[in-house]
């Protein structure tokens, strides 16, 4: 019973995504909706339709251009995109913490510490009590900011905030600036930052952090590798894109936007300075963040913070020699580690083909072609201009890549967790010459 929901769950996981992609592709191509460039492509037309409920943010038309009705079309896919994934997560571990033993929901959580399974009944409305409330705390701000930066009006306040509230928490990336948010105020900047972290930790960390009270003084080895990685991250990326823009020669960046951009690349995609000023090594460590993502469960794509965590951590132990994968006095199961390498390399392959097919389909240098893919992937957004000027082929590689990317991991942990066999024999081991 608990395989065959599995099963089931890939399924319509994947229908639901697809559906909704076809049915926004259909609704952006409706006659009271208009864009200036003139009547939308079909190829386009899915290819946005694609990039906001992917939540990624990847544009071959520039957002501004659409009337009202098509940007509210566009915030309804960023919203139910997002939605889905954090929904969708929170209602299998319910069910399956019902239908399954609790050792199956801790393998299928992929957590390495004991996920609260007991009242788990009110996580879906914690989720989206959680969502809601931070894009209002966040929509506020964000008037507040355009209103007194003096450029807009209460009523144009108003519309920028809410489209950038709803984008910014769903990692999604879309901006109705046509270069994204390089000139607004640090202010704004940071209130977005703050929206995008929130909607990239995942509902298995809020639902820790909402529920920890004094009966529960340590949060869970979970929740505490998330917020340590995506603090490390953050830092060790701005530091990193700090120091190459330094010493590149030219006009160094500001913190703030070494930060910003640190933040944005798992999975959101503003940006706040141009991406053809940056270095070479900093396009570098921007494809490796986005390749990382966001955490598991959360509004962000890539292979997952604890997924790079877990490698590292393995990679870690092994050199100090120890036999197992030891955590904060915890032996992380050898399936985890193996599903961890498993979603790396996967990703890293995917990146090497959708990079050759965006190099051959395009003009694009490699490494613009790599950004792309990787972007694409991770669902992040930034882009070095590959998409806008893209054919239909490289349109359609992109497509596939951003479906992938936001589909891949969870349905590739429920594929292997759904191939897991449990056995008694236990075979002789045997060494392989390594090195």
């Amino acid at each position: 019973m608990a395989l065959s929901f599995i099963k089931k769950s890939q399924l319509y996981f994947i229908f639901s995504f697809a559906s909704i992609i076809v049915l926004g592709a259909v609704m952006l191509k409706l006659p009271f909706v208009s864009h200036d460039s003139g009547e939308l492509r079909w190829i386009d037309a899915f290819f946005t339709a694609t990039s906001a409920v992917c939540v990624t943010g990847l544009t071959t038309v520039v957002t501004s251009g659409f009337n009202l009705a098509g940007q509210f079309i566009l915030l309804l896919l960023i919203q139910l995109g997002a939605i889905g994934i954090m929904t969708l997560t929170a209602s299998v571990v319910v069910l399956l913490g019902r239908s399954m033993s609790f050792s199956s929901t801790l393998i299928f959580s992929n957590l390495s510490d004991k996920f609260p399974l007991r009242g788990v009944d009110g996580l879906l409305k914690t989720v989206l009590t959680y969502t809601f409330l931070i894009e209002a705390g966040g929509f506020v701000l964000l008037a507040l900011g355009f209103l007194f930066s003096g450029q807009y009006s209460l009523l144009e306040s108003v519309h920028q905030a809410l489209f950038h509230a709803v984008s910014a928490f769903c990692n999604a990336g879309f901006s109705l600036f046509d270069d994204s948010l390089i000139r607004v105020s640090p202010f704004i900047k940071v209130t977005v930052a703050g929206l995008i972290v929130l909607g990239g930790l995942g509902v298995y960390v809020i639902y820790d952090l909402v529920n920890f009270s004094k009966k529960h003084r340590f949060l869970r080895i979970h929740t505490r590798l998330v917020l340590f990685t995506s603090f490390i991250l953050i830092v060790v990326g701005a530091g990193a894109i700090k120091i190459f823009e330094h010493f590149e020669g030219g006009e160094s960046i500001s913190w703030l936007d070494a930060f910003f951009q640190s933040i944005t690349a798992r999975t959101a995609g503003f940006n706040t300075i141009p991406m053809e000023w940056l270095h070479p090594s900093s396009i570098i460590m921007l494809i490796t963040l986005m390749l990382i993502g966001a955490s598991p469960g959360s509004t962000g794509g890539g292979m997952k913070t604890t997924t790079a965590a877990l490698v590292f951590i393995s990679i870690y132990n092994t050199f100090k020699g120890n036999r197992d994968v030891l955590l904060s006095k915890r032996s992380i199961a050898h399936s985890n580690v193996l599903k961890a390498f498993t979603i790396m390399f996967s990703f890293i392959f995917l990146l090497v083909i959708g990079a050759i097919l965006i190099s051959v389909s395009s003009q694009a240098t490699l490494q613009a072609a790599f950004f792309e893919a990787a972007s694409a992937l991770g669902t992040v957004g930034l882009s070095l201009g590959v998409s806008a000027n893209a054919g239909v082929f490289c349109k359609i590689v992109l497509i596939a890549c951003m479906f992938i990317g936001r589909i891949g991991p969870f349905t590739l942990f429920l594929f292997l967790l759904s191939k897991e066999k449990s056995s008694r024999l236990e075979y002789p081991p045997e060494r392989i010459i390594i090195g």
